[in-house]
């Protein structure tokens, strides 16, 4: 037995050195119980040193002593006894410990029977548990209970009337004062970190660090003590908006340590860094320390890339150079496409007006393809290498850009005054996609060639071409529906249709700003003249062919409505009355609308009125009347 002892000592002992230990000393006082006939309660101490393996378990040798005075026993008898022992630990709610144990080993007995001194040995075994609190990570105080027995296989039983098999038995009672002496120790003597950067920082994408983690962080106790509900955050001055944490983690035990992702709420000061760079900040670590809440604090350096870096690949991210809420993209698109609503032609497509209008303008003020020979889109779209695109204020700024750049500066101001657009990036071309707003089944009552236009099952986009985009609104966008026409046939080329809005949830925009007035308005006059411009070459290009359409089918309301589509406002009421001669309450009710585009309110009014006279619940002429009547009453 004292062989197996020994042995399984000596494993646990190696095991636990191999990974690092900590050393515990215990006292424990108590009072022994015997539960034989002719003893009674006696004082017992003992010592116990171990090492602590693996925070939990703890092996060593301990050292006791009792003494007791049988009944009828002329001299006490003193017990030494010692040998090994093993145990588990736990630390309840940081403060609390609990423990449970056994150890066995040889004791040796003496007494005093006159003059003469009479010793004995043989074998014990005992088992405890404890439960205390720990007032620092060192000292811990508990109550200990447990169960002594002292056995007799020497055959000196006889000696006291012990009986065969166990000379004396019992429980015992007492407190614990366990020191813990550690060799783990830290010089810091605090949780610390290191990071792992994998790639730097693209402030494009600043929004999504703060889910998206920019760095790995390990994190290492080196408390005297596990630690808990640790969180981890980063600042950097104006660089960051606030302290973003991490996830709490439970527990770190002593010496060990943990990776947690950190996520940083950046400010968009990150897009003044114009060249690549080192953002110095602070991790700020928080824990628990047996309850008492801790705050580690220390310096780290973040790798920042340009503001103008971008890595082509996952398409759908060029969306983020998109930035309607750019103010100075926001003030310019906002005062051009002012001009142009004061002009609507109301039956006409809106969009196709304001966007139109909105190319046009931007060539006036003196945007132009510049080309880029630095970093060319036609080679670096495809390639591995770091792209520099240009913010929609830069082009502005600059006045020019590459075809991308061109593409995500006209997009930003479509997208600023509430036009959805989308994006097809080619391999010598950028096209920029205008959301209609029409349904796909009405795509061919707006335009001449529904082949050249991209259908989804909620709207129809018309294509413009970037690398026409000196050429005009209307040459760009034959461009795009030739373009768009080849994509459809080319069976074997794969290319990317990335809806902004939709793109926009994975990659927010970011808004470069500061610059204040960087382009040139055109007066309201060459607006209006440009607004003229295009939608003359819309209806000639177009819309006159959808009246054509119209014409052959001999739909006389088809063919009004194609007019008013056009603005030939007396042409589409002369179709109207041929329906309102038959009867027809549709064409009665488009030319009661008609009248009002012309703002003669009386003749709508009376028009409205004889329909309801035929169909008195005839909702579009009730709300048709209702409008005559809020105009004419005012």
């Amino acid at each position: 037995m004292k062989k197996t002892l020994l042995s399984l000592f000596l494993i646990l002992t190696v095991a636990g050195l191999a990974s690092a230990v900590d050393f515990t000393i215990r006292i424990y006082p108590g009072v022994a119980i015997p539960l034989k006939d002719h003893y009674k309660p006696a004082f017992n101490a003992g010592a116990q040193a171990d090492l602590l393996l693996f925070d939990t378990l703890s092996i060593g040798a301990e050292g006791n002593m009792l003494y007791e005075t049988p009944d009828g026993g002329a001299s006490p008898v003193s017990f030494l006894y010692g040998g090994l022992g093993l145990g588990v630990s736990h630390n309840i709610f940081s403060r609390l410990y609990a423990g449970l144990g056994a150890a066995a080993g040889v004791y040796n007995l003496s007494f005093q029977n006159g003059n003469e001194k009479t010793t004995a040995n043989d074998l014990y075994w005992r088992a405890y548990g404890e439960f205390g609190f720990r007032f620092n990570p060192s000292l811990t105080l508990s109550l200990n209970g447990g169960y002594n027995s002292f056995l007799t296989t020497q055959g000196f039983s006889s000696l006291f009337s012990g009986g065969a098999g166990t000379l004396m038995a019992g429980p015992v009672a007492g407190v614990s004062l366990r020191f813990l002496l550690s060799s783990k120790r830290s010089a810091k003597n605090a949780c610390y970190a290191t990071i792992r950067q994998e790639s730097e920082v693209y402030p494009l994408f600043m929004q999504l660090y703060k889910n998206d983690p920019v760095a790995t962080v390990i994190l290492t106790n080196g408390e005297s003590a596990e630690i808990k509900n640790v969180t981890v955050s980063f600042t950097a001055g104006k660089y960051t908006s606030s302290a973003l944490k991490t996830e709490p983690i439970p527990l770190i035990k002593k010496m060990k340590s943990i990776s947690v992702d950190l996520p940083v709420d950046f400010s968009s000061d990150l897009l003044s860094f114009a060249e690549n760079g080192m953002i110095s900040g602070n991790l700020v670590i928080e824990y628990e320390l047996l309850g008492q809440k801790k705050t580690s604090i220390q310096g780290v350096a973040i790798a920042v890339s340009n503001r103008n870096s971008y890595m082509w690949g996952d398409t759908e991210s060029l969306a983020a150079y998109i930035s309607p809420d750019t103010p100075e993209v926001l003030e310019y698109a906002k005062y051009v496409a002012g001009i142009a609503r004061n002009h609507l032609y109301s039956g006409m497509n809106r969009n196709v007006q304001f966007a139109g209008t909105m190319f046009d303008a931007l060539i006036a003020s003196g945007i132009v393809y510049s080309g880029d020979q630095t970093t060319p889109y036609a080679t670096y779209h495809l390639g591995n290498e770091s792209d520099y695109i240009q913010y929609p204020l830069q082009t502005m700024d600059f006045s020019s850009g590459d075809l991308d750049e061109l593409g995500i500066l006209y997009a930003s101001c479509l997208e600023s005054v509430g036009i959805g657009t989308a994006f097809i990036p080619m391999e010598d071309d950028f096209l920029v996609l205008v959301d209609t707003s029409l349904k796909p089944t009405s795509a061919a009552n707006h335009f001449a060639d529904t082949d050249g236009l991209v259908m989804t099952d909620e709207t129809v986009y018309f294509a413009l071409s970037m690398a026409d985009f000196g050429k005009g609104f209307s040459k760009s966008r034959q461009k795009g529906a030739e373009l768009v026409k080849a994509i459809a046939q080319d069976e074997d080329a794969e290319y990317e249709f990335i809806e902004t809005h939709y793109a926009w949830i994975n990659y927010p925009p970011a808004i470069y700003t500061g610059y204040g007035d960087v382009l040139a308005r055109p007066s309201q006059s060459s607006v209006e003249a440009m607004f003229q411009t295009v939608v003359n070459d819309y209806i000639a290009s177009d819309l006159s062919e959808v009246i054509n359409r119209a014409k052959a089918s001999g739909d006389t309301n088809k063919l009004g409505l194609a007019y008013v589509r056009a603005g030939k406002y007396a042409e589409a009421k002369a179709e109207f009355s041929k329906g309102a001669a038959k009867g027809s309450v549709s064409a009665m009710n488009n030319l009661g609308n008609v009248y009002m585009l012309e703002k003669d309110y009386t003749a709508a009014e009376k028009q409205y009125r004889s329909i309801l006279a035929i169909e008195p619940q005839n909702k579009a002429a009730l709300s048709g009347l209702e409008k005559v009547r809020s105009v004419l009453d005012d």
